[in-house]
Formats: C-alpha cells, structure tokens, sequence
C-alpha cells in the first residue's frame, strides 16, 4: 500500500490524476500517493466500444488504494476532436488533434470533474514543467511535451502539476520496475487514442467522419507525372510515398485543397519559409509586444528557431530569423522564451523565400 495517507497520516491534499494505464501516468500517480496526496484516478473512455477502463489500470489502481473514475467521453472526443481533424485532412492540412484533444476534452473536462470531486489539483503524466504561472519544457527534451500543451488556458494552469517534469524517461521506468509495477516495460503510445493497426492517421480519421479519400493528380515542372491515393496522406516537405519516380528526390511542395493537385519539387529551397501567421492564437503569458525576439517550435520534434512575434489580435505574424523548411499549414505553432512556454496558435499562411 503506497497511498501516502496511511492511519495518523494527513493527505496534502485531494488531486485526480488522469490515467491510462501507461507507465507514464502510473508513475505520476504513485510519486504522488508517496508525497502524501490522497490521489483520485480518472481514466476517459474514448472509444464507443470500450466501456470500462483497461485491465491493467484496473489492477494497478486497487493495489495501491486508488479510486479510479471511467469517464465515458467518445461522443465529445468524435465530436469535438476527430471530425475537426477530418475535416483538416480533407482539405489537405495537417492536423494535430492532440493540441485540440488536450484544451478541449482531457484537460478540460477532467480539471471539471476534479473540481466536482472538491480536489485541490489535476495532474497528469506528461514530461513538463509547471509553477503555477507558466509552463516550461520538461528536463528530458527527447520526451518533453509543453509543445502539445500550448492551447490550455492560463487560468487552468495553477491548479495542474506534472510530477514527471524533472525526470527523465529512463528514471521513470526505473521507478516503476523498483515498484514492481505491471507497466514497467509497457511500450510508449502513439496515437493509441484513434489508432488503427496499418492505417495512417489520415485514413482513420477519415473513415470515422465518413469522408471518402480526395484523389488527384501529382505535378512537377508544369506536368502530370502521377496520382496520388488522396491529399490526406500529403504534407508538405514529404519525400516519397506518392509511387512517382523522378530519378531524384522529391518534395511535396504545394497540396491544392480544392482540386486535390499534389505539386512535387526536387529543390528544398523551394520549401523555405521565414514568413508565416498563426490563427486561433492562445496566449498562455501577456502578449509579446510587437516584434518580440523569441522562439517558434513548428514540429514537436523540431528544433526552435529564433523569430520575432507581431500579435494581431487573434492572429499572430511570425518571421524567422533563418527560412525554416516546410512550414506546414494546420501544424502547431508554439512560441517560447528560453524554455517558458509563452503561446502558440495553428499555421495558417506561408510566404516561401529562398535561402541566402
């Protein structure tokens, strides 16, 4: 028994921590209960199939005197995150439902249900930072992801903690095999919320808002070289995956969202960007002054790059400080100081330059 309130001893305090399962969560959960918190689980059903929460998250909970909650959420999730992100792939941008997935149902909706349950904290096991203020990078930067958290409102943020923010990935799974825990060696998710075993994300997705695949034709130098099997399975910067041959390597350089024409380039200069906006902008610190030196990250797997912020409105003007390849319309946008995450919105626009 491991819940940190045993007889004699005062809990700090109530916190619901959001599960899955997964070794990440798990963990979180059990450096809590160690810290003398009185930990409430709560694991969100997404899937209209499932309806009770997995095995594995059930036994871990009743080993370690852990209330575990299953909220059913997949009308809300199929409504509010998988057709948006259809509907983005149907018109030839990339999504990334996690960001939307995170503001409008998981962090959302359970800050809601701990609120009812009179908790003083909702945490969760993702590798951040948080003070109360502001959100920061998590110590292991292969696993940081502030970048997927860009979107959550800056009121919600005293009431989160990420006790996983000062670890590395490694230390967790040694934590969890000293506790003897069943997920120890459970394997990282990707996706695992709409996954499908040998679908892309786009065709998933797709198929789940009845949506039928958009088709076209692939150009390069002013010619039709090929088909491709649909603009959502395109993003701009992919190399292959269109079955055209060139001889040399090719980039989607241009996807027409209308006609379903995929252009191809086979020079990445092409694909230079150091002028671009960001729509539906979260603003998670005071908005930079106009002109602000600060970073953008347009990837979660990208490396930051130097820029200056125009904030206008709801819409935010970024320029580079050296052209970025592939900006990606749809993508997230997240803008940092050093590691302090400060906002971030979705790419909208792109203006190409050449590199120099």
């Amino acid at each position: 028994m491991v819940s940190g309130t045993g007889p004699g001893r005062k809990a700090r305090g109530r916190i619901v921590v959001a599960m899955s399962g997964g070794v990440d969560s798990s963990v979180a959960a059990l450096l809590l209960a160690r810290d003398g918190w009185e930990v409430v689980g709560a694991t969100l059903l997404l899937k209209g199939d499932v309806a009770a929460p997995d095995p594995a998250l059930e036994r871990f909970c009743a080993a370690h005197g852990i209330v575990l909650h299953a909220i059913p959420a997949a009308e809300k999730f199929a409504e509010k995150v998988l057709r948006p992100a259809a509907r983005e792939y149907d018109l030839g941008r990339t999504p990334n439902p996690c960001c939307e997935c995170n503001e409008v149902l998981k962090f959302a909706l359970l800050a809601g249900f701990a609120r009812k349950l009179g908790a003083d904290a909702l945490a969760t096991g993702h590798y951040c930072v948080a003070d109360g203020t502001a959100l920061y990078r998590g110590s292991d930067r292969t696993k940081d992801q502030s970048y997927f958290l860009y979107r959550l409102k800056r009121e919600l943020l005293p009431f989160l903690r990420f006790p996983l923010g000062g670890l590395t990935k490694k230390e967790v799974r040694e934590i969890a095999r000293s506790a003897g825990l069943e997920c120890a060696e459970r394997p990282d998710s990707q996706d695992v919320c709409f996954a499908v075993p040998g679908e892309c994300c786009g065709d998933t997705l797709l198929k789940a808002a009845g949506l039928p695949p958009r088709p076209g034709s692939v150009v390069f130098g002013g010619r039709i070289v090929g088909r491709h099997g649909g603009i959502h399975r395109c993003t701009l910067g992919q190399r292959g995956g269109l079955g055209v041959a060139l001889g040399v390597p090719a980039y989607v350089k241009r996807i027409d969202g209308k006609s379903g024409e995929v252009e191809l380039c086979t020079d990445r200069a092409e694909l230079a960007c150091r002028r671009f906006r960001l729509s539906r902008v979260n603003w998670q610190q005071e908005p930079p002054a106009a002109g602000s030196g600060l970073e953008i990250q347009i990837r979660y797997r990208s490396r930051p790059a130097r820029c200056r912020v125009f904030p206008e409105g709801e819409t935010c003007r970024i320029e580079t400080d050296e052209p970025l390849f592939a900006v990606t319309p749809g993508q997230a946008g997240v803008i940092y100081e050093n590691d302090r995450l400060v906002g971030g919105g979705v790419i909208e626009l792109q203006e190409p330059t050449p590199y120099r």
